[in-house]
This record gives C-alpha cells, structure tokens and sequence, in this order.
C-alpha cells in the first residue's frame, strides 16, 4: 500500500516522460516509451527461427550465423528485434545513463526465462564492458545497462551472479565494422585468474544487443575453456539478417 502511494505520488509530481520522444501518457509512465514509440518499436518478427542463435530462418531452413562461423554458446535468446526506436533507446540508456529505459526493454524478460526454467542453472555473468563514469558519477559502481535484466534473472531463476571475465580492452565493437568485431572481440576478454577451469557448468550469459554474436560468442568460448559446459545468451536487443 505505501508502495502505490509513493509511485502515486511521484507520477504525480515528477511524471515520467518517454526517453525517446519526451512526450508523456499512460505508457511512458509505467515503461518509459509512450504509446506511440512503442507502437514503432513494434513486435518480434514471425516466422520459423534457428533453435540456437535465433535468427530468422530463410526458405532453405540453414542459419547463416551458425553455418558460417563456430558457434561455442548453445543458445541465444532476445527480449525484442531491433528496432530503431529501441536502438535509440538502449544507445540512451548506455550513454545518458537513462535507467528508466530499462524498464521497457526489460518487459517480456520473465517469459523467456521460464522457457528456460527447466534447465539446472548455477550461475549467471554479465558480459563486461569499459565503463569510464560510474553509477550516476560514483567512481565505486560501474554503471551496467543491464543491471534490470540481472536483478529480473536474480529473482527469477533465483541464481547468483558471477564475475568470472575480465575487460581487457579499451576498445569498444560499436564503430567497427563486421569483421573487425571479430578480430577485436577474440582479443578483448579474458578469464579472471581465480576463475581458470573453475567456471560453474550451466551458465546464462547477458548483454545488452546481439549484432553480429562475436563478443558473446567469444564470452563463450573462454567460459567453456574453463569449466562451462553449457552457455545460454540472453539480451534485450537481438539484429536480425
């Protein structure tokens, strides 16, 4: 009850406007898009999807993701298609800090997880990025754009998280081009030394966009090189061929 009088209260007096847009109505209250960026935003595309990377499948039925590369994850799996209201709204979450986005792109979250429920997890790991400014400027946190999406596999799945990877690089992917992605992507992870051949065997790895898959397919990798047995991908953005 004093939970829905202070949400009252600060709808109220300090509304909250869509993080794209600016405009404010029922929706950007309660998901940070208003009803008209969300409609852009759209829904998944349909049609018949890879069981492993997701991709939409062409008429042949071959992943042109899995069938031209290792793939070292066994599954990938994404809240939203990408979309460019929601590129734009992930790009403001990461670069403003805009935590309230995370609140729209983390909706649908909790049924993908139970679609995976089944399988005996022991850990989850955000995929690590170089962050120069921290937590609303504290040097301490780093801030995340995926912290929602950790605390909603938290009390889901009720498993711990783990920080077994380490940013080596400075360098980020947005920028470069398809395959330099993935030159960089084989050269910017590591294990961090306490965790060599150690890593639990069923691990949910998490980040904010599949584009190409070459850092969480190299997260997976190094995870697998050191205990991992299964990896499963989850993101709030998944680019679609």
């Amino acid at each position: 009850m004093v939970y829905r009088i202070c949400i009252f209260l600060l709808n109220l007096f300090f509304p909250l406007t869509c993080g794209v847009c600016g405009k404010e109505d029922y929706y950007s209250r309660h998901t940070a898009l208003c009803g008209p960026c969300i409609r852009k935003a759209g829904p998944k595309r349909r049609g018949p999807r890879c069981r492993v990377c997701s991709n939409l499948l062409p008429e042949s039925g071959l992943c042109s993701f899995c069938d031209s590369r290792n793939v070292f994850f066994d599954r990938a799996l994404s809240i939203h298609d990408r979309s460019d209201i929601l590129s734009l709204a992930l790009n403001r979450l990461k670069t403003r800090q805009e935590y309230s986005l995370s609140f729209f792109l983390g909706l649908g979250s909790k049924k993908v997880l139970r679609s995976i429920r089944s399988e005996p997890w022991e850990a989850y790991c955000l995929l690590p990025s170089h962050q120069k400014r921290g937590w609303l400027g504290s040097k301490n946190r780093p801030f995340r754009p995926t912290e929602r999406l950790s605390d909603i596999v938290s009390n889901t799945l009720k498993i711990p998280e783990i920080r077994p990877l380490h940013k080596k690089s400075k360098d980020k992917q947005a920028g470069k081009s398809y395959a330099e992605r993935f030159f960089h992507a084989h050269e910017a992870w590591e294990i961090r030394e306490e965790w060599k051949g150690v890593c639990p065997k069923r691990i949910l790895l998490l980040d904010d966009v599949f584009t190409t898959g070459a850092s969480v397919n190299e997260a997976s990798r190094i995870l697998k090189r050191n205990g991992a047995e299964k990896v499963y991908v989850l993101t709030y953005l998944r680019t679609l061929d």
